[in-house]
């Protein structure tokens, strides 16, 4: 039995991974920001016939005091981790910040996902064989350099996509970092383009275009089906190398040409371990 812990769980694909994991006797750490659909999550996992204990942790990923009573929530379960699946994401039509003062979609999407992977490190080091640190990303990461000017949009125009897509970009940029730091430690960190499905995040993204959101149902798989990726990634494929690598629905592609800016990926991890209090001394 391996331990796994994933944010966003209570729907979409975190819970389509959650499940499957589950059923192969797994146990999941659910991490959502809702209790109560928490809980219902829970409760689907519990009732599969499968004996396996899972836990729920309660925590809003758009306000770092909240990350950090999460991060230790898990800890205090007492479980060395497998794998950390950093999954959640939010995307708003209208400029958001978070209980910090940082754009929605960069807050909730990265910088939570960077804290709660730095003070849950030990946990996965702790384990005698590989574990991995998978965070969702997105094939609309490429596009242009991530804005250190102006991070949260307070002075260009706020546009969801070209936030959605700085946000999907900080994911891949903080793999990459990650990978440097953890090297040798047998944890290995990777980012996902889990494939493009038929979720509420979809809807949002494409509902500016006339009849985005209809394509969206049309078109787009259904979450379930990224549930058997994500979960493999997660808790299977060993015997592979995987750390710093950027997967497209599974198969390893070469990141945009803004990914691989070594500067930026520094750039990127100092500013964040800057703004969520961490170190951004490179191991």
């Amino acid at each position: 039995m391996q331990t796994i812990a994933i944010t966003g769980a209570n729907r979409g694909i975190g819970l389509a991974a959650a499940r499957h994991l589950a059923v192969d006797g797994h146990r999941v750490i659910l991490v959502c920001r809702d209790e109560q659909r928490g809980r219902d999550a829970l409760e689907s996992l519990t009732a599969l016939p499968v004996d396996a204990e899972h836990h729920l942790v309660v925590a809003d990923l758009a306000s770092l005091e909240s990350v950090r009573a999460g991060a230790h929530a898990i800890i205090d379960l007492g479980h060395t981790l497998d794998a950390l699946v950093n999954n959640a994401a939010v995307l708003t039509a209208e400029r958001t910040l978070s209980h910090d003062g940082f754009e929605i979609q960069l807050a909730v999407t990265h910088l939570a996902h960077f804290l709660l992977t730095d003070l849950l490190l030990p946990r996965l080091c702790r384990h005698p064989e590989k574990s991995r640190v998978v965070t969702v990303s997105s094939a609309a990461h490429s596009g242009p350099p991530f804005d250190f000017d102006d991070p949260s949009f307070t002075t260009r125009p706020y546009k969801r996509t070209r936030a959605y897509q700085q946000s999907k970009l900080a994911n891949v940029l903080f793999t990459l970092a990650l990978a440097r730091r953890t090297t040798g430690t047998g944890i290995e960190p990777v980012a996902l383009h889990p494939g493009v499905y038929d979720t509420g995040l979809l809807r949002n993204y494409v509902g500016q275009i006339p009849g985005g959101g209809l394509a969206a149902t049309v078109f787009a798989g259904k979450p379930d089906r990224a549930g058997p990726i994500l979960a493999e990634l997660a808790a299977g494929r060993r015997d592979e190398d995987l750390a710093g690598a950027y997967l497209d629905k599974g198969r390893p592609e070469t990141p945009s040409r803004a990914a691989r800016d070594r500067e930026a990926q520094e750039r990127l991890w100092e500013w964040s371990a800057s703004v969520t209090g961490r170190s951004a001394t490179e191991t």
